[in-house]
């Protein structure tokens, strides 16, 4: 019997993971964005996750809920490797605008 074996996370990724645990480790709450079927967001928000219960998984700026910042001092935006810098920014401005209400 041969024993096959998948490498089925991205280099990119990989190399990531440490500096996310760190991250996530640091901020109070983790706002993760990625496109729903992102096979790389979701390893890496899985990895936040896991250093970070309040870790949030968001596509767009509205899935930002107030409650989910509540209490927060510290709030931490990453994403995927293939997140537009743009797409980042726009859930700061969003979570901003929540604050400031």
């Amino acid at each position: 019997t041969d024993l096959q074996t998948f490498d089925t996370i991205c280099r990119q990724v990989a190399n990531r993971i440490p500096h996310m645990r760190q991250f996530a480790s640091q901020h109070d709450v983790i706002l993760f964005v990625s496109g729903k079927k992102s096979s790389n967001g979701k390893a890496l928000f899985q990895v936040c996750q896991a250093a970070n219960p309040r870790s949030y998984f968001v596509s767009q700026p509205e899935d930002v809920d107030a409650s989910i910042i509540e209490g927060a001092q510290c709030i931490g935006i990453c994403g995927a490797t293939s997140t537009p810098r743009w797409q980042m920014e726009q859930v700061a401005e969003f979570v901003q605008r929540l604050l400031s209400t």
